[in-house]
């Protein structure tokens, strides 16, 4: 005897969080119809948000995906609503296809999260941004991306949160409204489970042809890479038989001699055993010289944290059995020409590395779970720590080498609660 299909009305409502978020996936076994959807404005005031309503259809033996952008950048005037569906949309789950539907709001006011501390059991967050966040007490607001991790034996590990998506209150702020950068808000208890907040996760995307390129001049197309917010580690995947070394070694200078006209820096290290190809860095501070600027009256220890050398590898040319040169400016000749003396170095104020590497500017793509893996980053950006800058090797194994190109706190987005989604879904058996 045939039995027949059941069907199942569904009514989906969430707040619109930033970035972009998953609102339905077809279960196994069903054939779904989308019989309505919409896109209300409920923010205070003046602001006109957009909506783009994403139709995700993946292949479930390629894994390809496919997004048919059913509407795009639909705007929502104040205290109204836009109509997303207001008909049939077909979505279904079968052997070799999946589909789901996915919500990009874009809006005002959204912020990037640097900090969550949850406490249990009281279910209290206490959230960080990086800029002044502008909320009030009472506000209504909306979180996306979060990643915690779960300690303990529940067998959770990192999470996302929120999930499901739900719109808070700002229970409390620091400071006054314009400057504070931290508030609190109730997200609910976890049954006596603590989380602990993490940077943003990254995910590997590709690597555009010769991204990275050693001080001997050889390049590589790293095949994967991983980086960790917390520690600021980037592990390069580059295959066997890379050849770079992760050792350095430190040296003292005995003398000095530097001329402003040309930016060049010729530094005495007795039997340095340095080649051309080797990279050297000079610690802040450890090269003291007098200058005529005030007829040698005072002590002027170099690199200071304004000048160009501080904290970056730098070449060398010029290298004989116990002398150097390296070149100290970026603009040349210095604004001062004046003649500087060499009066003592610090203990072991010079780097060596036998190897170091730069990276190109935007050739390592990730994606990030802050704005929900939705699009590709590329790194590094020209504003990153390590832009254009030559790295030294952390620690090596047969395959990969790692660098550390600085930490990142951001995790995460909040704004102003805008936007709310309705949706009507009727689910067919095809059991």
């Amino acid at each position: 005897m045939a039995i027949a299909p059941v069907n199942k009305f569904l009514s989906i409502a969430v707040p619109v969080a930033p970035g972009e978020q998953k609102l339905y996936e077809v279960p196994t076994g069903t054939t779904a119809i989308l019989l309505y959807a919409q896109v209300s404005n409920v923010g205070i005031g003046q602001t006109y948000p957009t909506a783009t309503l994403i139709h995700r259809r993946e292949s479930r033996s390629t894994g390809n995906k496919r997004d048919i952008r059913v509407i795009k950048d639909i705007e929502i005037p104040p205290n109204d609503a836009a109509v997303l569906i207001d008909g049939r949309l077909v979505l279904e789950k079968t052997p070799l296809t999946l589909d789901r539907l996915f919500l990009k709001g874009v809006q005002s006011g959204v912020g990037t999260i640097t900090n969550v501390v949850y406490h249990e059991p009281t279910g209290v967050a206490t959230v960080t941004t990086m800029n002044p966040h502008n909320f009030n007490v009472g506000d209504p607001i909306t979180m996306s991306g979060i990643a915690f991790t779960c300690s303990g034996s529940t067998g959770i590990t990192t999470t996302i949160f929120p999930d499901p998506q739900q719109s808070y209150v700002v229970d409390e702020i620091t400071n006054t409204v314009g400057t504070s950068r931290t508030f609190s808000a109730v997200i609910g208890r976890s049954k006596g489970y603590p989380h602990f907040y993490n940077p943003a996760i990254h995910y590997f995307v590709r690597s555009r042809s010769n991204a990275v390129t050693t001080n001997t001049g050889t390049q590589f197309t790293p095949s994967f890479a991983t980086y960790t917010g917390v520690s600021g580690e980037l592990v390069l995947t580059l295959g066997a038989g890379h050849g770079l070394r992760s050792a350095t070694t430190t040296h003292t200078a005995t003398n000095a001699i530097y001329s402003p006209v040309t930016g060049i820096m010729t530094v005495t290290v007795a039997n340095h055993g340095f080649s051309a190809t080797d990279k050297i860095k000079f610690a802040d501070g450890s090269i003291t010289f007098t200058c005529a600027q005030d007829n040698h009256g005072s002590n002027h220890p170099y690199p200071r944290s304004t000048d160009y050398p501080s904290g970056k590898w730098l070449d060398i040319s010029n290298v004989t059995t116990n002398t150097f040169e390296a070149v100290v400016l970026d603009t040349i000749p210095s604004t001062y020409t004046g003649i500087h003396t060499f009066v003592s170095a610090t203990t072991n104020g010079i780097s060596r590395a036998y190897s170091t590497v730069g990276i190109a500017t935007n050739s390592i793509i990730f994606t990030c779970t802050q704005d929900g893996n939705s699009t590709e980053h590329p790194y590094p950006r020209s504003t990153d720590p390590y832009a254009g800058l030559n790295i030294s090797i952390a620690s090596t194994t047969t395959t990969t080498a790692t660098v550390n190109v600085g930490t990142s706190p951001s995790g995460g987005l909040v704004a102003p609660l805008q936007m709310e989604f309705i949706a009507s879904i009727l689910e067919n058996s095809t059991a």
